[in-house]
């Protein structure tokens, strides 16, 4: 303990990843473009259609640049593009919430030239052999047909050929809550992967789909691969761009951790708060997949959540100001809509920074600075850059393409105890 009774901590360094596996699209609104120019589409089948464009609720990197493009490039063949928020519950399973999600991410009608309509209404497309209800958001149903656009990326709930991604996107974000609740129901019964086969296959089947638009990020967080696919190959796509997205996912580049301290977690960041194939908790994985973690500290949650924390059950300790954000409606439809119960149960919450670290710390054997595994991250979004306590920091010279910054920070407590994060500053 020191002279305060509270158990020291060390000072802490920066670490930076020097540079992304394959380097980031330039001009991403030009990218899709030609993507989809690339597709040779008929202009005479577009000319005088009304297309319905999808955009989720994920913090996209320049997902306005991306939809904007999308919007251009149809007006551009003579169609008429307008927005659907396609995003399941979120947005607290309302048309005004999802509308205000856009907004957030700046996709706005005089950003992006088009119209958005938004609703929680759909549009029965039957049944699948298993017995999956599918359905369709009314207003894309009601268009001619639907651009749909989504990243591809490793799900956090399970593991396939087919995670994250497109077909998702028509499943459960066309879907709304009805179809988020079909596929979290039936995957109990038939899995994840087939559930959402056979739900997209139904989607294709209806005719209603004009392409698919998918993009992966690399480990900056940076859009590095555009592709547009008519619906027959939207599948096949799909699981090229998923092998490529598994490549390229950020990851903490240590393999145990005592402390994992993240700044912010929420729904904008990823649909269980914190990314499970980062922090290694809510499905099986091994290392070198995720580093094992003893405890996890959330401070926030951001405000993009709106008060959705479902993924605060990963943390063992949040802040207070965490706590006070829930929004427990919020949070409870969405996890009722998953069927995952642990991602609503709240942890202990501590009323600072450095009550939580006592608390950590404590539990974890109150070590000696010099010998605390503590790595502090933004968010399992960010990735790029972390810091980490001085017992990890000579792992770093082991580490392809990280640096680490010579100059260590030394966590300084205010008055009710909270402190700076490295990452952010005050």
């Amino acid at each position: 303990m020191d002279g305060g009774g509270h158990i020291p901590v060390g000072p802490v360094f920066a670490v930076q990843r020097t540079s992304p596996s394959v380097p980031a699209v330039k001009d991403v609104e030009a990218a899709v473009q030609q993507s989809l120019s690339a597709l040779q589409i008929p202009a005479a089948k577009l000319r005088g259609c009304t297309i319905a464009v999808t955009v989720g609720s994920r913090g996209i990197d320049r997902l306005s640049a991306v939809v904007r493009g999308s919007c251009r490039w149809l007006k551009s063949q003579g169609a008429t593009a307008f927005i659907v928020p396609a995003m399941g519950s979120h947005g607290g399973g309302t048309s005004a919430g999802q509308h205000r999600v856009l907004e957030q991410y700046g996709i706005t009608p005089e950003f992006t030239g088009a119209e958005i309509r938004s609703s929680m209404e759909t549009t029965s497309l039957g049944m699948t052999p298993e017995g999956i209800q599918v359905v369709m958001d009314r207003h894309a149903y009601d268009a001619d047909a639907v651009l749909v656009i989504n990243r591809v990326k490793p799900h956090t709930d399970f593991s396939g050929n087919v995670e994250s991604g497109v077909l998702k996107m028509m499943t459960v974000g066309l879907g709304k809550a009805v179809g988020a609740q079909e596929l979290h129901r039936w995957s109990r019964e038939v899995g994840f992967e087939p559930c959402l086969r056979a739900m997209a296959g139904r989607i294709l089947a209806s005719g209603k789909i004009l392409c698919g638009l998918a993009l992966i990020e690399n480990e900056f967080h940076q859009i590095a691969h555009v592709s547009a696919s008519m619906p027959e190959g939207i599948v096949a796509q799909e699981e090229k761009a998923l092998a490529i997205a598994k490549q390229l996912v950020a990851r903490i580049p240590f393999r145990e951790l005592d402390l994992l301290i993240v700044d912010e977690l929420g729904k904008n960041i990823s649909g269980s708060g914190m990314d499970t194939k980062v922090i290694g908790r809510g499905l099986p994985l091994v290392p070198p997949e995720a580093p094992c973690i003893r405890a996890i500290y959330a401070r926030d949650l951001t405000e993009e959540s709106e008060g959705n924390a479902a993924g605060v059950g990963l943390a063992d300790l949040i802040h207070e100001k965490l706590f006070q954000k829930i929004d427990y409606q919020k949070t409870f439809l969405n996890v009722r809509t998953s069927l995952n119960l642990p991602l609503a149960q709240i942890p202990l919450h501590c009323p600072s920074d450095r009550d939580a670290l006592d608390f950590a710390l404590g539990y974890l054997g109150s070590a000696r600075p010099e010998q605390q595994r503590i790595a502090w991250i933004r968010n399992t979004l960010e990735l790029d850059r972390l810091a980490c306590s001085q017992a990890l920091a000579s792992d770093v010279s082991k580490l392809d393409g990280w640096r680490l910054e010579p100059q260590p920070v030394v966590p300084k407590f205010d008055r009710s105890g909270d402190t700076c994060s490295p990452l952010q500053g005050c």
